[in-house]
């Protein structure tokens, strides 16, 4: 009976250790959750100093622009012979000052009384060019002949005139009108006067002050008048390496 007993107690551990080693283990903690992940930040736009944007780049557009198309100075050194009647002396006295401002040499030679076949025969009219071989030549003509009847007859008379001083670039600068108007002249002389330009005085200085006689400018209008003729003279110029004075093909011209 005893070891009936001994033998039950060491079966009882037996079964014991048995289920305790088949048990299932315990189960263990869940893990922690993931801290949350931040959402990615997109770096600052820095903008490239190198690369205006359009709307800074168009004032340095406008200025190179402007630039671009701001008139050629004159040629410095060069040299300016204008001829004509009493409108070139009229003109001519303040043009040479505004030329000489800028390093041009202005020669004048005018006769009061004088007319277009005056200066196309003129035997002056050589001898000037070749004391002073001039890189442009101005003309003023026509202001005593605007009322002639038939200016038609005028025609070969302005293309010997034209013809004499050579292949020198030349601008005709129309007389500027007054009360008595013109009877043809001024178109006979702009389809004979090429390959000289022709400059409208009426067209570049409209609405000019004359003094008593009512036909020639006053003073302060001849200092405006040259001054024109100068701004006329920088947007016109088209200057190669043998021709600094060279002009802008006739369009025509005003």
């Amino acid at each position: 009976m005893e070891l009936d007993v001994l033998s039950m107690k060491w079966l009882s551990a037996l079964l014991f250790t048995a289920c305790a080693s088949s048990a299932p283990p315990p189960e263990s903690a869940p893990p922690p959750p993931s801290p949350p992940v931040p959402a990615p930040v997109a770096p600052p736009v820095v903008a490239d100093a190198g690369t205006p944007t359009p709307e800074a780049s168009a004032p340095e557009a406008a200025a190179v622009e402007a630039e671009a198309s701001a008139p050629l100075p004159l040629p410095e050194g060069t040299t300016v012979l204008h001829i004509g009647d009493s409108m070139a002396g009229a003109l001519g006295i303040e043009l040479n000052k505004a030329l000489k401002a800028q390093g041009v040499h202005g020669v004048l030679h005018f006769k009061t009384a004088s007319f277009i076949p005056t200066w196309a025969w003129s035997k002056e009219l050589p001898l000037y060019l070749a004391q002073t071989n001039p890189d442009l030549v101005l003309i003023t003509l026509g202001t005593n002949e605007v009322q002639i009847q038939d200016p038609s007859i005028r025609a070969k008379t302005i293309q010997k005139l034209v013809q004499s001083l050579g292949d020198r670039p030349c601008v005709w600068i129309l007389p500027p009108l007054w009360e008595v108007g013109d009877t043809g002249l001024l178109p006979v002389i702009r389809d004979n006067a090429a390959p000289c330009r022709i400059m409208d005085s009426n067209q570049v200085y409209p609405g000019m002050k004359r003094l008593s006689d009512h036909i020639h400018p006053t003073i302060p209008a001849r200092a405006e008048w040259a001054k024109r003729v100068v701004e006329w003279l920088q947007r016109e110029r088209r200057p190669t390496p043998e021709k600094p004075w060279a002009l802008a093909p006739r369009a025509d011209s005003h």
